[in-house]
């Protein structure tokens, strides 16, 4: 019970920063003295390099900001779904090795091992896609980088929806998978 109900305070702790993220471009650029958080492509020529110069300067603090909370959370979250699928895979072996029938389980724990390497990817992607997009701001790149800020975003989302998957996956395919097993054993 308590490590179901760490985990759920664990994925709300994880996802609340994606709600933030998700909301930190539409909120902020209604408000007349809000700052720009990374929406390239709206130059202000008459600023010239000096002006180009501080949104680079924005644009780097702010992703550097944004990558080492979700850099952490992530790290955080991720270790929680691998701890999950190294637990379940060593009962699995014992169980097997004990004669029971652990095939259903061994499937379901593949899968949920490709959805723990997919929101990696999709993490990983999303950084790529801010890093691009900064560097598309600041110059150093011939790449869009609003197209690039809102791939990241997708990706973001991508991401955000595996994690959501995962949870679930644990707490209704897994768990019954190992509830089957004990009334199994129980026999």
């Amino acid at each position: 019970m308590k490590k179901r109900v760490l985990l759920l305070v664990g994925i709300f702790f994880f996802l609340s920063p994606f709600f933030v993220l998700a909301q930190v471009g539409n909120d902020d650029a209604g408000s007349p003295d809000a700052k720009p958080v990374i929406q390239p492509g709206s130059d202000s020529t008459d600023q010239g390099n000096a002006g180009e110069s501080q949104k680079c300067i924005d644009v780097t603090k702010k992703v550097s900001s944004v990558t080492s909370r979700y850099d952490a959370s992530k790290e955080r979250y991720m270790n929680a779904f691998e701890n999950i699928y190294q637990n379940i895979d060593e009962l699995a072996l014992k169980l097997k090795n004990s004669g029971y029938d652990t095939t259903e389980l061994e499937q379901h724990l593949a899968q949920y091992n490709v959805m723990i390497q997919n929101a990696n990817r999709y993490y990983n992607e999303f950084r790529t896609g801010l890093e691009n997009s900064k560097q598309g701001v600041c110059g150093n790149s011939d790449v869009d980088a609003t197209q690039q800020f809102n791939s990241a975003r997708a990706q973001l989302m991508s991401c955000k929806n595996e994690m959501l998957a995962l949870r679930t996956y644990a707490q209704e395919t897994l768990r019954e998978d190992i509830l089957n097993l004990r009334e199994e054993i129980a026999e």
